[in-house]
């Protein structure tokens, strides 16, 4: 399909999903609201209180125990996948199967769990995904190239990169310095600076909350500005937010989020 009815698909379905687009030096449309359905009241107290009991009620139910074998974060293992370890102790996971794959950089004081909602989306859709974890003092952009290139040894043809504030932002710079370019990139509350982001020659999509202090919507729409070789920069303002990364999956238009994702990557990826 041509890319102008591609964007037109996306422009399409973010604006009924209460997402906001806009093409670099585009305006804003205005506002979107979203709301949270008002809460049920509490039921009325019963008519004579139940007796006292000392054992466990039979509905209570146990936190999952953490996995005691290989694992990533606690929440993948052998069974998601591959678990490989790399550097001083630290271990990553490759799941799903195909030739196109997806690495995903999480943000500073994030962890791969939080990134799981994507991760399955992805792997359900035939894309096959890399999460590591990492030290907070790790140089991301060294480790997303590592990554990419871990990918390519399994057999993946188109790369993606995809990652959550520091995750957004090293992944626009390690995408300048691969020597096989990504297919395109995905930044959650990225901030990147012009320097970095001129030699971009991909495409882009940037995505922030609209009340996030950093970056703010005006800044990632300054970056998408900058990225002047990028063929396709879209940036999308989710309106009435202030979760930052993955933590916009978790809002009520976390699932608008999540599509806007695979609308994006579907017109790149082959």
């Amino acid at each position: 399909m041509p890319r102008t009815l591609g964007l037109i698909a996306v422009l399409l379905t973010l604006t009924a999903c209460g997402g906001t687009v806009t093409q670099h030096s585009a305006a804003a449309s205005p506002s979107a609201t979203s709301t949270s359905p008002t809460p049920a009241p509490p039921s009325p107290a019963a008519a004579s209180p139940s007796p006292p009991t000392t054992s466990p009620s039979p509905t209570a139910t146990l936190a999952s125990p953490r996995p005691t074998g290989p694992n990533v974060g606690g929440c993948f293992t052998e069974a998601d996948g591959d678990i490989f370890r790399y550097g001083d102790g630290y271990t990553g996971v490759i799941t799903g199967t195909g030739r196109v794959g997806v690495v995903v950089s999480y943000e500073r004081g994030g962890d791969v769990c939080a990134w799981r909602p994507l991760a399955d989306r992805l792997n359900a859709a035939g894309y096959r995904v890399l999460l590591y974890d990492r030290s907070g003092a790790a140089s991301v952009d060294d480790l997303i190239v590592e990554m990419a290139g871990r990918l390519r040894k399994k057999g993946v043809k188109r790369l993606f990169l995809v990652g959550g504030s520091i995750g957004g932002h090293m992944s626009i710079v390690a995408a300048t310095r691969l020597k096989k370019p990504a297919a395109a990139i995905v930044s959650l509350s990225g901030l990147a600076v012009t320097d970095e982001v001129a030699p971009l020659e991909v495409p882009l999509l940037q995505i922030t909350a609209e009340n996030d202090r950093s970056p703010t919507p005006s800044s990632v729409e300054a970056i998408a500005r900058a990225a002047v070789k990028s063929p396709d920069r879209p940036v999308i303002i989710v309106r009435g937010e202030d979760a930052h990364a993955s933590r916009l999956f978790e809002t009520a238009q976390g699932p608008m989020v999540l599509n806007a994702i695979m609308t994006f990557l579907a017109k790149y990826d082959g």
